[in-house]
């Protein structure tokens, strides 16, 4: 699923497990037959008969292979592909052995179409490929709707526009809390793609056989040798159908579903290769990240800034990832900045910083902040490996935007000022009958310390700890899904502007004084920067958090603004 932890296990994105080769060849026919699958797996492939026409591209391909035409496949996706190593290379040699087969695993675990994106020019279109899966459902669940929508859509409308367009099948993987395939089949279905539904799959085949999950997955995601068995083997009886099947006319491609802009044009420019950047310098990939990776651009220096100017509508960057490393701030044309953490996990991580600039020429302030309190983990080194662009086809307009408060200066003079965890008082939990499995609905939802008189709530005392993390989910010794207030006051001796630092597991209101400062709906995490104006004095700060499926906790800091 999400980010690439290299052995290290995420509460939302842990890495897939390893396994040998030998666990893909014969092996996984042993786990098949001592369990007795195989007619099962059938019998799944055969009840779930697409729609006539549907799989025609594949039909087409299949067929120029018999012909002992090359083929070439590659397998797209994050940690389930990368692990799966694309699950049907050896079927697609066994059923064409006059062809010449080419398979390329372009798994990269920790990703989704929004970095799918960029990266499918050099992962994908560079192979030539003839046939294409992309596996991106589950870790694209943490996208709303319009997203996951476009992102698919603008990775399946680029490839079917290239001169020779590649085949393409949808592979949508189980998730045990259930995954929203909804966005991706019905892209699938407007494009007239084959699409393998794994979860009702891997749920008919636990039931009939009375199993539990752990018997085909090592996690909530991330399938075991006999997981990625059965995988393999479902793709293939749904393909199975298309091996005799008469090459039809592959239908022209009909108008985009997408309620924005196809983004067709992304690619990934290597930033190693800026020389002439002060306090910058080049450094070999880290080796973890060797594999995606030409390089890094890197600084510690508090306060250091790289300017980068652009031209595109949609921009971010593919960063690693190292417990030793610091933050950067990255602002766009001088508006509010995005605290980009690279120091929670090992690997790497991407961030999209927008996706609907106005065309024309754009430029993105990186900045790393200066001497904070060591407890913030603010600074160390941060390694820089990709800038992402798309929206780069000509322009109507090439004129600069209005330009933003936030300048370079004003950036490396932040200092944020922690809230110490024994500083907070906190009341609850709440709780409503939702049926989910986290606490996204809760947060609209109105409860007592939302209304209530002062002195009406009972507010306890975070026990005192040296930390700035309070840890919800410790504390409480309770299951999500739930919703806890929390409140402290800052004292200040004048008035004047402030950003607010928070970061949070998931969902959480904020209130400044009494007056709604921000509303964030996730995802798991990320530090929100929020502005806000404080008194002469004492000012109340009230938080309404909300569970997630992993991870109930936040912390605060705040700074003030240079004037």
């Amino acid at each position: 699923m999400g980010f690439f932890s290299f052995g290290l296990a995420q509460p939302k994105t842990p890495c897939g497990d390893r396994y040998s080769k030998a666990d893909r060849g014969p092996m996984r026919l042993k786990h098949w037959l001592l369990m007795g699958l195989l007619p099962l797996a059938l019998s799944i492939a055969m009840a779930d008969a697409n729609p006539p026409g549907i799989g025609a591209d594949i039909s087409s391909v299949f067929a120029r292979a018999k012909r002992g035409e090359p083929l070439r496949y590659v397998a797209l996706g994050g940690s389930i592909t990368q692990a799966g190593a694309g699950w049907i290379g050896p079927w697609l040699r066994q059923q064409f052995p006059q062809s010449d087969i080419t398979s390329i695993n372009s798994g990269m675990a920790g990703t989704g179409s929004a970095l799918g994106i960029f990266r499918v020019e050099r992962d994908v279109i560079s192979h030539q490929p003839d046939l294409v899966a992309i596996e991106y459902c589950v870790n694209d669940g943490y996208l709303n709707d319009e997203d996951a929508i476009r992102y698919m859509e603008s990775l399946i409308v680029r490839l079917k526009q290239l001169p020779k367009p590649p085949a393409i099948l949808i592979i949508e993987a189980a998730d045990k809390n259930t995954v929203n395939l909804q966005r991706h089949r019905k892209v699938a279905q407007h494009y007239g793609l084959l699409e393998v539904d794994l979860q009702k799959s891997v749920n008919e085949a636990l039931a009939a056989k009375g199993r539990g999950w752990d018997d085909f997955f090592s996690d909530a995601v991330h399938p075991n040798a006999t997981g990625h068995a059965f995988y393999a083997r479902v793709i293939e009886q749904a393909l199975e159908p298309l091996l005799a099947a008469s090459p039809g006319a592959v239908p022209p491609l009909p108008q985009p579903i997408s309620s924005k802009p196809l983004l067709l044009d992304g690619t990934m420019s290597a930033l190693a290769f800026r020389v002439d950047d002060e306090g910058w310098h080049y450094e070999p990939s880290p080796p973890q990240a060797a594999r995606f990776f030409r390089g890094v651009l890197t600084s510690e220096l508090p306060g250091v800034h790289l300017p980068v100017s652009f031209r595109g509508t949609c921009v971010g960057l593919l960063y690693a990832m190292n417990k030793d490393q610091g933050v950067f701030f990255a602002s766009l044309n001088g508006g509010l900045p995005k605290v980009i953490k690279t120091n929670s996990r090992d690997g790497y991580a991407s961030t999209i910083l927008s996706s609907d600039l106005s065309p024309g020429e754009h430029r993105l302030d990186v900045v790393l902040p200066v001497a904070s309190e060591p407890r913030m983990r603010y600074n160390g080194p941060v390694r820089l490996g990709y800038l992402l662009l798309a929206g780069t086809a000509p322009q109507a307009e090439t004129t600069k935007p209005d330009d933003g408060p936030f300048h370079p200066e004003i950036l490396a003079s932040l200092k944020f000022i922690p809230v110490p965890a024994s500083d907070w008082g906190w009341t609850g939990p709440f709780r409503a009958e939702t049926g989910a499995f986290d606490a996204r609905s809760m947060i609209s939802a109105s409860f007592p310390p939302e209304s209530a008189e002062p002195g009406e709530i009972e507010w306890r005392e975070i026990p005192s700890q040296d930390d700035l993390w309070v840890d919800l989910g410790k504390l409480l010794g309770t299951e999500p899904p739930a919703t806890v207030f929390a409140k402290t006051q800052l004292e200040v001796a004048k008035e004047g502007k402030v950003l607010l630092s928070l970061s949070v597991d998931y969902f959480a209101k904020v209130w400044v004084n009494g007056r709604l400062a921000e509303t964030i709906a996730g995802p798991h995490g990320d530090v929100i920067l929020i502005p806000a104006t404080l008194r002469a004095g004492t000012n109340d700060i009230l938080l309404k958090l909300g569970s997630g499926s992993s991870g109930f906790g936040f912390s605060l800091a705040w700074s003030r603004l240079a004037e």
